[in-house]
């Protein structure tokens, strides 16, 4: 298997890629892992209800709908990343993060500054952790989300990346 770098812009290098899955019920629920096959930038995730949470938040609605005071039927989700620290040729010795939560509160908008969420509700949050506008991962990194507490809801959950220019890639 051989590998290559393509010019800076190079199609692969523009578009933007997505990884889907569907979150596992139950509290601290996980969604399939994704292993980044290239150095890439995690731009943002977006879920789609299947089964609305129980849960209701009032306060810190990171990433939920602008204004809003009060989250109901809702949950909270946060991307996780797992990179070996190790220096080349040394044993591997692994890192966890953990970036948000976002809370998923559907897109009704109720009186008051109320958000119910519903099925069929949709939530887009950007991942906006460094200067280049997402999350910077290297290739090897496992990216997995975790649900909150919530005793039942199901997401599905779309991550999108971009594969940042000059990383190798198979050729």
């Amino acid at each position: 298997m051989s590998v290559k770098s393509m010019a800076y812009d190079n199609a692969a290098y523009i578009a933007r890629g997505s990884f889907s899955t569907i979150m596992t019920a139950g509290s601290g629920g996980v969604s399939a892992k994704f292993v980044a096959f290239a150095n890439m930038l995690l731009t943002g995730l977006t879920t789609f209800t299947t089964i609305v949470g129980t849960s209701t938040y009032t306060t810190g609605l990171t990433g939920g709908p602008t204004g809003v005071g009060t989250a109901v039927a809702a949950t909270q989700l946060s991307v996780i990343r797992i990179t070996n620290t190790a220096a080349p040729g040394a044993s591997v010795a692994l890192a966890t993060s953990t970036i948000g939560p976002f809370t998923v509160a559907g897109s009704f908008l109720g009186t008051g500054g109320t958000a119910t969420n519903q099925v069929g509700g949709s939530n887009q949050f950007a991942i906006n952790t460094a200067a280049l506008g997402g999350l910077l991962v290297n290739q090897g990194d496992q990216i997995y989300i975790v649900n909150g507490t919530d005793g039942q809801a199901v997401e599905l959950v779309t991550m999108d990346y971009q594969i940042q220019p000059g990383a190798s890639v198979v050729a």
